[in-house]
């Protein structure tokens, strides 16, 4: 197995979920509702993110110490002006070696049809999070579908 360290953060607009990030790769982030929660969408996250820097041949980073990852957070976070907030975490996240094996389905373009009250919701949350319409609807689906299984 390989461990990348994610850093999850106590969202600080709604008690009990966290936001997740990883040193290692920038642009991979995830959200949870719960610390569980945070951690399962962080993995999903995880093992994404490389499935697509494998489709796209990318090289894949050696992964970063807890205290690496800790320590990269603290100068961010001292750099903005921006403490950490209370309760901030450090885990690795484990992602199967056969993972850099493998190759991930294309995305398949998709039209669907949505209220415009609904898009502003998706876009907002969108905006919050860093990511982009269709990242949260991808999440949305999933989170619902793990729910209901």
């Amino acid at each position: 197995m390989y461990h990348y360290p994610a850093t999850l953060l106590p969202h600080s607009k709604y008690p009990g979920r966290f936001d997740v990030t990883f040193v290692n790769f920038p642009g991979c982030v995830s959200t949870g509702d719960t610390l569980a929660g945070a951690l399962r969408m962080a993995h999903e996250a995880l093992t994404l993110h490389l499935g697509t820097m494998l489709e796209d041949d990318d090289p894949i980073p050696a992964p970063a110490t807890l205290d690496e990852a800790r320590r990269a957070d603290e100068a961010e976070a001292l750099a903005e002006n921006d403490p950490l907030p209370e309760g901030t975490l450090w885990q690795y996240i484990l992602v199967d070696p056969a993972l850099r094996k493998t190759r991930t389905e294309s995305p398949v373009r998709l039209s669907i049809s949505l209220k415009p009250s609904l898009i502003e919701k998706i876009d907002a949350v969108a905006e919050d999070m860093g990511l982009t319409r269709s990242a949260v609807i991808n999440v949305a689906a999933r989170e619902y579908i793990n729910r209901m299984r």
